[in-house]
């Protein structure tokens, strides 16, 4: 069990190599457990999988789906550690243990020759740290239109989870005139330029409010601005993360914020200044009252519950099926150089997969 998942953290998929080497482990670990997997490669190193597990086909399938790519790191935490009834590294919590939960899950299954009714379909994509470029490429190309419902193992610390914000990247560029700083008269200061902008900024509010995830945010996470200390700079750039909430519409979220920069280069001849929209996914909530999250809310017993951050699960929600986010590992140890999963919290995922198959297709 533990050797899989150390296997996927050690096949490093951050963004400058690709999930392919990642893909490659897992096509190897359901070949020797005699399920068959499809792998699909693009650009050399982009890859998807997709293994199922067949049934009699007399009711929906059960859809895992999971994430091969990581978030960039040092080597050395490419390399597994197990300590202390834990394994370090990267990806070891985001998300292989959840993905690696799913895999042995279909295993165990079948070995136990179990007669499903339903088959169970894994999916593991490239780039949701990302573009999402997998998960929209999976949705392109699944033939499956019977669903009971997809299971995301993300790390919840196995909290039930039915709704999470979605996220919007904006890229504000201001344009200014370099001049030596002796002679700032002689130039357009970019960086006093971004500075108008962000005090506007900072009084944008975005209207809603949702009963689990609370009020939308805004939050200016990277600035790059000027070429040297004695020159005017004639450019700066801020990067801003904003997460949605159920309900809005990022288009006039984007056309807000073109309304202040209008507004400013109306008050100010000097001020120029364009938006870049550099990522766009959607929000989460599926329906408490539905059949799946009802059962799955018995059988696991847990109650429904948000998440701050976001996943690949609305560009899922196209397959018309009900979503929830369930799997092993504290959110908090996300993208961290200590990035754990206890071996206990491995197991109990594996045992939880296998309860939810059981259950919803036998």
């Amino acid at each position: 069990m533990k050797e899989l998942l150390k296997k996927l953290v050690h096949a490093k998929s951050a963004q400058d190599v690709g999930e392919l080497k990642c893909a490659k482990v897992l096509v190897d670990f359901f070949t020797s457990k005699g399920i068959k997997s499809k792998v699909d490669v693009w650009n050399k190193n982009r890859a998807n999988i997709i293994a199922t597990l067949k049934s009699s086909g007399k009711k929906p399938a059960l859809l895992f789906v999971s994430h091969l790519d990581v978030v960039p790191a040092e080597n050395n935490l490419f390399k597994p550690i197990e300590r202390g009834g834990k394994i370090f590294g990267r990806g070891a919590c985001d998300m292989k243990a959840g993905m690696a939960s799913a895999a042995i899950a279909m295993a165990e299954i079948l070995r136990s020759k179990v007669k499903l009714q339903g088959d169970v379909i894994f999916a593991a994509t490239a780039g949701e740290e990302t573009d999402s470029a997998g998960v929209k490429k999976f949705i392109k190309t699944f033939k499956n239109n019977k669903l009971c419902g997809i299971i995301i193992p993300e790390p919840t610390n196995f909290d039930l989870v039915t709704a999470h914000r979605g996220l919007l990247w904006v890229k504000i560029t201001a344009k200014g005139k370099s001049a030596h700083s002796s002679m700032p008269q002689l130039g357009i200061n970019a960086i006093d330029s971004m500075r108008l902008f962000l005090n506007e900024l900072a009084n944008y509010k975005i209207p809603g409010t949702n009963k689990l995830l609370g009020k939308a945010s805004i939050s200016v996470n990277k600035i790059i601005g000027g070429k040297a200390g004695n020159i005017v700079p004639d450019f700066c750039s801020a990067q801003i993360d904003i997460r949605t909430i159920p309900g809005q519409n990022t288009k006039q979220i984007v056309a807000g914020i073109n309304k202040i920069l209008t507004r400013l280069s109306k008050q100010n001849p000097n001020f120029k200044a364009e938006l870049k929209v550099i990522r766009d996914s959607g929000s989460l909530q599926t329906d408490e009252n539905c059949k799946f999250v009802k059962q799955t809310e018995r059988l696991l017993r847990k109650e429904p519950k948000a998440v701050p951050f976001t996943t690949d699960a609305p560009f899922l929600s196209s397959l018309k099926a009900p979503i929830i986010i369930f799997g092993p590992g504290r959110p908090q140890l996300c993208h961290k150089p200590n990035e754990h999963i206890a071996i206990k919290d491995l197991k109990k995922a594996v045992e939880f997969c296998k309860k939810l198959i059981l259950h919803f297709l036998t």
